[in-house]
């Protein structure tokens, strides 16, 4: 993208869709912010695929702008590479928005006129297969694990007896849609790339916290997300990697001095999945599983963080091609 596209004014709603090997509901999610957003100033970029995904929204949509990344920066990567260049421009607010998501009009309007009060905002988000079922409306960060996980359903209906309030008070928000003004972003920072993928948005939300930044869910504003569309292929198994190694970082961020909790957390969110695979007698599976979370452990213990080692990708592509 040429170092001169911005915008289409100065003080837009910015939204920013990052894309990696995801053309098809990369396509589908802009044209929902299009058609029912108009008045937001829409970035694309794709991560590093070249898959043919910004001449195909270019070609449909010639007002949205786009940025090509040289390689793979992960989610934290990619969005930093987004928000730099939404602050840059001069945005007003900015959304950072997954690209399996369907955006329903008026969304970004409203998401935008809370940010402006000085607060971090997501949606509340529902799965996008018709059901209703709610994926995200809040979420907490569990003592005894540092794990941040949503909220349930039951547990938001049994704290709320009254009724859901319009804004309700949230630990973390959901990286896959979360709008703050210009101003609150640059007082957090970015994402901390470290991460690459997974827990990122809970840093990020503990940072606000820690500056006292309201952190909120619009409880009224809803958009649909295909939950897990980016763990394909090889990272059907390295989803596994990232959820342990950055399970383990976020937790040694916020207790930096308690061995038990990251124990605690292996032992009951980590450690269950292979013993999954035994129990379903999915022996390679459960070997596999093994391998990738020794590798996450020594992983954190050598503070290797970022994109998980070459080598770990190419053994997980062996395993893949062997299976199929």
């Amino acid at each position: 993208m040429p170092d001169d596209v911005t915008p289409d004014r100065e003080g837009a709603d910015v939204v920013v869709v990052l894309s990696y090997f995801g053309r098809d509901d990369t396509v589908a999610c802009v044209e929902s912010l299009v058609t029912g957003s108009p008045e937001a100033s829409v970035l694309v970029i794709d991560n590093g695929s070249f898959d043919g995904v910004l001449e195909a929204v270019s070609q449909r949509w010639p007002q949205v702008a786009t940025l090509q990344t040289t390689t793979n920066l992960g989610f934290s990567g990619g969005m930093n590479r987004g928000i730099q260049w939404a602050l840059d421009a001069g945005a007003s607010t900015i959304t950072v928005l997954n690209n399996d998501t369907i955006v329903p009009p008026g969304v970004i309007r409203s998401l935008a006129k809370v940010a402006r009060t000085g607060a971090a905002v997501s949606p509340e988000v529902r799965y996008a297969d018709g059901t209703e079922k709610v994926w995200f409306a809040g979420g907490v960060i569990d003592s005894p694990t540092s794990l941040a996980r949503h909220l349930s359903e039951t547990e938001i209906s049994s704290a709320e007896p009254t009724g859901r309030p319009a804004l309700r008070m949230t630990q973390i928000l959901a990286g896959c849609c979360v709008t703050a003004s210009a101003d609150t972003w640059r007082r957090i920072g970015l994402f901390d790339e470290r991460y690459f993928l997974n827990f990122e948005d809970s840093d990020w939300s503990v940072r606000a916290a820690a500056l006292n930044i309201p952190l909120v869910v619009a409880t009224t504003v809803v958009i649909y997300h295909r939950v897990s569309a980016s763990f394909t292929g090889t990272y059907s198994y390295l989803g596994t990697f990232y959820y342990t190694r950055n399970g383990l970082l976020f937790g040694a961020v916020r207790r930096p001095w308690s061995l038990a909790t990251r124990a605690r957390f292996l032992r009951r969110h980590v450690l269950p999945v292979v013993a999954t695979a035994l129990r379903q007698r999915q022996y390679t599976l459960a070997q596999h599983q093994g391998i990738i979370i020794i590798w996450a452990v020594l992983a954190h213990v050598v503070r290797r963080y970022g994109r998980a080692p070459a080598a770990l990708e190419r053994l997980v592509t062996r395993w893949l091609a062997r299976r199929d």
